[in-house]
């Protein structure tokens, strides 16, 4: 009993030791990640095919200035993984308060999209959603861009060489086997008890 008691007191301490650690780890960061947005260049809806862009708000602390630059990999889609994506993003305003990032990204589809943001070598996880636009135009000037991948890929020869009516009477054909080779077993069980 007593090895229990000094056990769960471990386990417990453990799991206290870490949140505190965690919420000091998130109240030193020199860049805190405050604000995820995604506007459109124009300032109307998402289609596809058409690049977001992806606007950061960061806050700065006074000990050092903000790097020119940063970056948003996107590793999830809807909580999938996915393909590592990387949107470079550039430093376009910033004030006492901290900075604005923004980049363009081309979307796979509307969706969910998380991953981390590095910057000043800082790592950060970061969401944002292609359904969730916020309205108005984003900021204008010559933005980065991450690389458009091309999601439109062809059917794999394999899968599209078949054809379902033969996987279906191959599939019948099987169970209806195995049907006859278990009532064929059973039956000569039934005959010849051990």
């Amino acid at each position: 009993m007593l090895r229990l008691v000094a056990m769960l007191s471990l386990v417990l301490s453990s799991v206290g030791f870490v949140q505190s650690a965690v919420a000091d780890g998130s109240a030193d960061c020199r860049f805190c990640l405050d604000l995820v947005t995604l506007q459109t260049r124009d300032g109307q809806p998402w289609s596809a095919g058409k690049p977001v862009t992806l606007v950061l708000h960061v806050a700065g602390n006074a000990a050092g200035a903000l790097p020119s630059s940063a970056q948003a990999v996107v590793m999830q889609t809807d909580g999938d993984r996915t393909k590592c994506l990387g949107v470079p993003l550039k430093l376009v305003q910033s004030d006492a308060s901290g900075g604005l990032y923004a980049g363009l990204f081309f979307p796979f589809r509307p969706a969910r999209y998380d991953g981390k943001l590095v910057i000043g070598g800082e790592i950060q996880d970061i969401t944002f959603d292609v359904n969730q636009m916020v309205a108005g135009a984003a900021p204008a000037g010559e933005l980065p861009a991450a690389e458009p991948i091309d999601t439109a890929a062809p059917v794999p020869l394999f899968v599209a060489a078949v054809d379902a009516a033969p996987v279906r009477v191959a599939l019948l054909t099987s169970v209806a086997l195995a049907t006859l080779v278990f009532l064929y077993s059973r039956q000569r069980r039934l005959q010849h008890p051990a």
